[in-house]
């Protein structure tokens, strides 16, 4: 049996990953820093959760070191960009310190498992329509902070796979969504906002920013699934655009969900929402990791909003 070391584990996409190497056979671990829930993980299956702070280099060295892992997924991050424009220190810390500290841990304790890092989109920064879709050798032009973060964490794989030889992949996701992901992402706020009007606890209004951004979306089940297949067929060395392909408008996506509704709502934009530093456009061309793995996407999005939807309503019936 092959075995997987998931950090973030009982996150948004590390919990789909944990469920989606369990239904293919592999043994699942993962690290949680202490004190986070993880009902995410609730009733996928045997998981086995070591609690450690990403940056605390003793207690990830001993839980790589139990492991033994074949395949270490790093997706633990500081990920929501208004907390990182707020807190970069701690973000830089988290994002590109704790990716320091994981690989060393996998330099001394499991110097033969497949790194694969889920860094992000967000590294092209604000690509002009005619570089559009984005490939991998576009260079990087950061424009914000996660995504300065997220850089620097991709030079630490790099510089560990040059200098002691692991064997890491670098993934580059476009935005994925689904359920279990929080509501201070979009696709997610939306929903929960349509679930609470829905169930009258709320005004009929659903407050906005920027509708006119438009984004390269994928089901977080094809996202894992791609996570996945990089570890079994992609080249060390690489690195990987992962997304649909086609952008999405975040208004039309909202236009989407209220059609899944039967009650009647209003569009309200909130300034308190709008982001300084939002891309206007951002989708990716995946035809390399297409190549390399077999991958495509699977799931329409419309079939993702409604369990999105149905996810929200679930749990705000779960509070009346």
């Amino acid at each position: 049996m092959k075995r997987a070391l998931i950090t973030g584990i009982a996150g948004f996409a590390g919990s789909h990953l944990a469920a989606h190497l369990l239904s293919r056979g592999w043994g699942v671990s993962g690290i949680e820093r202490p004190g986070a829930p993880c009902a995410n993980l609730d009733g996928i299956g045997p998981v086995r959760v070591e609690k450690a702070d990403i940056l605390d280099a003793a207690a990830v060295g001993r839980a790589v070191a139990d492991v033994a892992p074949d395949a270490v997924f790093h997706l633990a991050a500081v990920t929501f960009l208004p907390s990182v424009e707020d807190s970069p220190r701690e973000a830089l810390d988290v994002n590109a310190g704790g990716t320091l500290v994981l690989l060393e841990a996998c330099r001394r304790h499991a110097p033969a498992a497949r790194f694969i890092l889920a860094s992000s989109s967000e590294v092209y920064g604000k690509v002009p329509p005619e570089g559009m879709p984005v490939r991998e050798d576009r260079r990087p032009a950061p424009a914000n902070v996660y995504a300065f973060t997220k850089l620097c964490a991709e030079e630490a794989v790099r510089f560990y796979a040059r200098a002691h030889g692991l064997s890491a992949v670098v993934l580059r996701p476009f935005n994925h969504i689904g359920p279990r992901q929080a509501p201070s992402f979009v696709a997610s706020s939306f929903a929960r906002q349509v679930a609470e009007i829905e169930a009258g606890m709320k005004e009929p209004v659903v407050s906005v920013g920027n509708l006119d951004a438009e984004r390269d979306f994928t089901d977080v089940r094809d996202m894992v699934r791609a996570y996945a297949l990089a570890a079994e067929r992609c080249a060390p060395g690489g690195i990987y655009n992962i997304g649909a392909g086609r952008p999405l408008r975040v208004g039309r996506m909202l236009e989407m969900l209220i059609a899944l509704s039967s009650a009647r709502i209003e569009v309200r934009r909130d300034p308190a929402r709008l982001r300084k530093s939002d891309t206007p456009v951002l989708y990716g061309d995946s035809a390399k990791f297409a190549a390399a793995t077999g991958w495509r996407p699977e799931h329409p999005i419309e079939e993702t909003l409604r369990l999105i939807l149905d996810w929200w309503r679930a749990r705000v019936a779960a509070r009346a």
